[in-house]
């Protein structure tokens, strides 16, 4: 199995910076890989994505180093296992509220003895079976799977200190959409008591010695960055937008004055 660079890369104390994509399109999560994104989110919660068409998203992030983590729709093994047999470096979990949710997430993600993951060591992650054992490939495994949770209701905030006593968690993610949400503030996700409870399970997680990872604007990542978050992404669409904005507005300059 391939080492998780983005998983050493966090536990270097690095920050780490992806980009979201809800749709199959192999090309660009390539593309992404060549302009230095870390990680890319494959994101089978909110678009197009299936397992099937994960695959050759996956290679083409393996082929430019960009870390391929996949967010499935649910937390249960039927649906997350698929993936992970696919390629993906690891998952992030949607709506995890609760310990007991907690370890069931791990438990999907980690073979014995730190779950019960089916095993599968024929498949792409265990190079079809052809450079190893199973032994092997299951400790690897094991090593190299990152488990993101990811916190978006105010009921995972008031169970944190819970949650933060599972093993297996790699990065704790508070989400501020679907948290603005749950307190009222849909798409307010600056409102005042939206960053403050933010900032809480930030210091709870951190406090606890798991990587914190957060969705905020542009403009808060060097706030979150002070308080010891290192995991970050963004999505395709804005990348889209802001890049075709300054492309049109540049040429639309140049272009006057001028008439066909």
């Amino acid at each position: 199995m391939r080492e998780n660079t983005l998983k050493q890369k966090l536990e270097d104390g690095r920050a780490v910076f992806g980009a979201m994509i809800t749709f199959p399109s192999p090309p660009i999560v390539e593309m992404l890989g060549y302009l230095g994104f870390d990680w890319v989110l494959i994101d089978n919660e909110h678009g197009s994505i299936t397992v099937d068409n994960s695959e050759e998203m996956i290679r083409a992030a393996e082929l430019t180093g960009v870390a391929p983590i996949v967010r499935p729709v649910g937390n249960r093994p039927e649906i997350i296992a698929p993936f992970l047999d696919r390629g993906a470096w690891g998952v992030q979990i949607p709506r995890v509220n609760t310990r007991e949710e907690a370890m069931a997430a791990v438990d999907a993600c980690k073979y014995y003895p730190e779950g019960h993951r089916g095993i599968f060591s024929r498949g792409r992650p265990a190079e079809y079976g052809l450079s190893g054992t199973t032994q092997d490939y299951v400790v690897q495994a094991n090593v190299n799977t990152l488990v993101c949770l990811m916190l978006e209701e105010v009921e995972a905030i008031d169970n944190l200190e819970e949650l933060l006593t599972v093993k297996g968690i790699d990065v704790l993610f508070i989400g501020s959409g679907d948290l603005s949400q749950s307190m009222g503030y849909p798409g307010q996700q600056t409102h005042p008591e939206v960053q403050a409870l933010m900032e809480k399970g930030v210091k709870l997680i951190r406090e606890a010695g798991i990587v914190a990872g957060v969705s905020c604007p542009d403009s808060l990542v060097p706030k979150y960055l002070s308080m010891g978050v290192q995991y970050f992404h963004g999505n395709v669409g804005s990348l889209l937008q802001t890049a075709g904005e300054s492309y049109l507005k540049s040429m639309r300059e140049s272009a006057k004055g001028y008439s066909m």
